[in-house]
């Protein structure tokens, strides 16, 4: 109850709703996030948001679908418990001897013919009968009526659900780049999902990983690289970016910004010449500069 404490009314009912309907199934939810909101019934887009935001966290993006850990150990030690008692009643009941006559079929014998069936099934007294937590049967749901019609073919993805799944591709792609490289690293793990957060390409990570390689190698640090590592670079690197573009983009905003910039250059204004004609000047001179740098070092690669 604490874990989903903090969920809106909304996503605490979607989260109840995928949790029967893995229990009522006994397998994954599909892949498709469209599938699963048709699965609940989810119309609304309020509703289906609560979906993705459910399934992002507290469910596993497998590639057998989404999967939820205590359901599905709940199940398997379900499953066993069953086959345990199957095997129990077996060895208790025996099938009556071929050449006795046959008493007639009747609901209070027929369990005796059953030699799977357990003695507390065939008791009046069934206060003590186990629970049966998959209430599915084919072609029917758990409240009798007829069965889900799911349609056919890939459902079309909303642009929501586009950015989401293009989301998870990344999850999966850093998180396999990561640990080729260095530590294994889980697929929903948070440090992955920060370095999706930063918005970063693949050629981005791959060339944290590599930073993060090298430095460890000039250290002769043998520990493996990890993923915080390569978070810790990736921000890095984007603060940098981020402040040599906001440095490079404000000075020709303000008068004091193209003043600055002016001396900078070693250039001032002539006479009575405008801000606007003296940021011009400046561009003109940055280019230049440019220009002779780009020149330069092709010559002196040839």
């Amino acid at each position: 109850a604490e874990a989903t404490a903090h969920l809106t009314f909304i996503e605490d009912a979607t989260y109840s709703r995928l949790i029967r309907k893995y229990y009522a199934t006994e397998k994954p939810l599909p892949n498709e996030i469209k599938l699963v909101q048709r699965l609940i019934n989810a119309r609304s887009k309020e509703e289906k948001n609560a979906v993705v935001s459910v399934l992002n966290e507290f469910f596993t993006l497998t590639d057998d679908g989404w999967r939820q850990e205590r359901c599905d150990h709940e199940i398997a030690r379900f499953k066993d418990k069953q086959l345990k008692a199957r095997r129990s009643a077996e060895g208790r009941w025996q099938p009556l001897p071929s050449d006795e006559p046959q008493p007639e079929i009747t609901p209070s014998n027929a369990c005796v013919r059953n030699a799977t069936a357990m003695r507390t099934h065939c008791s009046p007294d069934t206060k003590h009968q186990s629970p049966v937590t998959n209430l599915h049967t084919p072609g029917k749901q758990n409240n009798g009526g007829e069965k889900e019609k799911i349609p056919q073919g890939p459902p079309t993805p909303t642009d929501e659900e586009k950015v989401f799944q293009g989301r998870i591709e990344k999850y999966k792609s850093f998180a396999a780049m990561i640990s080729r490289e260095g530590r294994a690293i889980a697929v929903d793990d948070y440090r992955i999902r920060d370095i999706v957060n930063l918005g970063v390409t693949e050629d981005e990570v791959a060339e944290a990983i590599a930073t993060a390689k090298e430095t460890r190698m000039k250290v002769s640090n043998p520990t493996p690289i990890n993923a915080g590592y390569v978070l810790a670079i990736l921000k890095g690197a984007r603060k940098k970016a981020e402040a040599a573009s906001a440095d490079e983009d404000a000075w020709w905003k303000t008068n004091e910004g193209i003043d600055a910039k002016g001396r900078e250059l070693a250039m001032k204004a002539q006479g009575s010449e405008s801000y606007e004609s003296f940021k011009t000047r400046i561009f003109t001179e940055l280019r230049k500069r440019k220009e002779r740098a780009e020149t330069k070092e092709k010559s002196n690669a040839s």
